[in-house]
């Protein structure tokens, strides 16, 4: 499994950015990828990077579709490579 934290700002839309983040969430929940939304950003887990970045296309082109002006968009990427990883074993590994 792969995770990765995922944030997209959206410029020239406002200071309030709470619909847009909900549009991004919908288009996670529509790609049945298991994410966990948190105050800065959203992690998301997948079973390939193919799936990360497809999820994050459409994300990109509703947001485009919502009339924003402009979308800076991050991804961290977590694959490690030795064993497998989930959110609730990185979540499970800090809570001891």
């Amino acid at each position: 499994m792969i995770v990765a934290e995922l944030s997209m700002i959206t410029m020239g839309a406002g200071t309030s950015a709470s619909k847009y983040v909900q549009a991004v969430h919908q288009v996670l929940k529509e790609s049945g990828l298991n994410f966990v939304p948190t105050p800065m950003c959203t992690v998301i887990e997948a079973g390939s990077m193919a799936e990360i970045f497809k999820a994050v296309e459409r994300a990109d082109e509703v947001l485009a579709g919502m009339g924003v002006g402009r979308i800076i968009t991050s991804v961290k990427i977590d694959h490690r490579l030795d064993k497998e990883i989930s959110i609730e074993t990185k979540m499970g590994a800090i809570e001891g």
